[in-house]
């Protein structure tokens, strides 16, 4: 008999074999984590549009006809808020405070405006009139001009500001592009726009969805 025979190994009995019994508390667990990960990155998410819309962007509807034919009556553009120096051509939101005719009575408050920034502080500019139609010069430089709708066949109406200026310091001149139809800076009533009264810069139109894009 071979004495180094090692013994026969023993069958586990029934209580000693592996359990299975914790799979399921344990399926559990990672689910109520992952749903809870989804949960807080949706709070994360909301907190970070309701941010952002706070501070950074803001949607406006265009109610007005000035800016035909960039923009439209009835679109929707995203503003930025975030602070800046108004350049040449930008497009900005502002508040003329005072003016009547955008003063709105059911809320109290008046209404924003939307125009082209034509002349920052210290710009000279002049209107030039070549027959019946005119040109915008900034400081000696006939501007191109190929988003107005149409040539000016006019200045201005009454109360009009002088054909010929310096923009003040920390002030902007502003027209719409549909020069012949928009109350703008021309008018003294509006006059030159304070930067304070800026309240940001046109980036992108978002409805009608066709025309969705950057504004220029």
């Amino acid at each position: 008999m071979d004495e180094n025979r090692e013994p026969p190994q023993q069958p586990e009995e029934a209580g000693n074999a592996p359990d299975g019994g914790g799979e399921p508390e344990t399926k559990k667990v990672d689910l109520a984590m992952e749903l809870f990960d989804w949960a807080q990155s949706l709070v994360f998410a909301f907190v970070g549009i309701v941010l952002l819309f706070a501070f950074v962007v803001s949607v406006f509807s265009v109610s007005q006809t000035s800016m035909t034919n960039t923009l439209q009556d009835g679109e929707m553009v995203m503003i930025s808020r975030l602070p800046y120096t108004p350049r040449h051509g930008d497009i900005v939101l502002f508040t003329k405070y005072g003016w009547q005719s955008s003063y709105n009575e059911t809320t109290g408050q008046y209404s924003p405006l939307v125009k082209r920034v034509v002349g920052l502080p210290g710009d000279e500019i002049e209107f030039v009139m070549d027959g019946t139609t005119g040109t915008v010069f900034r400081n000696g430089t006939a501007l191109d001009e190929p988003y107005i709708r149409e040539p000016m066949t006019h200045w201005g109406s009454s109360q009009t500001m002088p054909l010929s200026f310096t923009v003040p310091e920390d002030s902007y001149f502003v027209m719409g592009d549909n020069r012949n139809g928009s109350h703008d800076s021309r008018a003294s009533d509006i006059g030159f726009v304070d930067r304070r009264s800026i309240l940001g810069r046109v980036i992108l139109r978002v409805t009608p969805l066709s025309k969705f894009g950057p504004v220029s």
